[in-house]
């Protein structure tokens, strides 16, 4: 199984995190991992160099104040975290954490006030088995277009260089590694995806660059906002594989350091 995870927390004392703390979160993802099964994080940390989860930045509430690019957080607001895990292990690590345990992030000690798995209640939230999700995009009348809107800075590697556009073949050949790297069902192979997306269309489209930090002297650049691909121009097995990868990257994220936090996505079709 693949799933979506939201944890609600509650903050236990006053403390601040960067205005971009998907270093911070990154560690903590690890700390679950860890409280879970050692071998498994020692594995992940050591052996995989693309991840098998995903964590968006902490989604706050009005009780926390944001100044000179910092986060101020008072004891007792809440605040959301979405994970995902593109594997059953990793899944079942994040569903270990129970309501009331404390998860500390530095200074900052937090309760875990719920943990969110059913999109009744979010719907950035789910559980599903791969074949089903396949299944679902198959059970489709065929697709015209599909918008991804990039809910955080979202980046690529070109040679030395950060590229901050969104490319199809990028877009589309970044989700085809992952899927392979994570040994999901079927065969989607990412340089065939890669060559044919080049054909794909961007219709329409609004966002902008952005650099964000991971630590004070590692910097990326990178994308934000919404972009609609006409894929009607395609045969029907291809515009299939790309629903399939397009309803994955909900899961699995786009491009580079979605671990800590870049790259996290939803998608609607047309």
């Amino acid at each position: 199984m693949i799933g979506a995870v939201v944890y609600k927390l509650k903050a236990l004392n006053d403390d601040s995190l960067p205005e971009f703390h998907g270093q911070q979160l990154h560690g903590l993802c690890f700390n679950i991992l860890e409280d879970f099964s050692a071998q498994l994080s020692t594995m992940i940390h050591d052996k995989m160099s693309i991840k098998p989860f995903t964590s968006s930045l902490m989604e706050f509430g009005h009780d926390t104040v944001l100044r000179q690019n910092r986060q101020y957080i008072k004891a007792g607001a809440i605040m959301h975290w979405r994970l995902t895990a593109l594997t059953d292990a990793v899944l079942q690590a994040f569903l270990s954490v129970k309501k009331g345990q404390l998860l500390t992030m530095g200074n900052l000690q937090l309760q875990v006030e719920d943990v969110i798995t059913s999109p009744d209640i979010r719907n950035d939230a789910g559980i599903i088995e791969p074949e089903d999700m396949i299944a679902e995009c198959f059970s489709l009348p065929p697709v015209r277009q599909i918008t991804m809107d990039f809910r955080s800075v979202t980046s690529f590697r070109s040679g030395t260089n950060d590229f901050p556009w969104p490319l199809p073949e990028m877009i589309f050949g970044s989700l085809a590694d992952k899927w392979k790297a994570m040994n999901m069902p079927g065969v989607i192979d990412a340089k065939t995806i890669r060559s044919k997306a080049t054909t794909i269309i961007p219709s329409n489209w609004h966002g902008a660059s952005r650099r964000v930090f991971l630590s004070q002297k590692r910097g990326v650049t990178g994308f934000i906002g919404s972009f609609t691909y006409q894929v009607d121009n395609l045969d029907a097995d291809l515009r299939q594989a790309l629903l399939v990868l397009a309803a994955y990257a909900e899961f699995a994220g786009i491009g580079r350091w979605t671990a800590h936090g870049l790259g996290q996505v939803r998608m609607s079709i047309g």
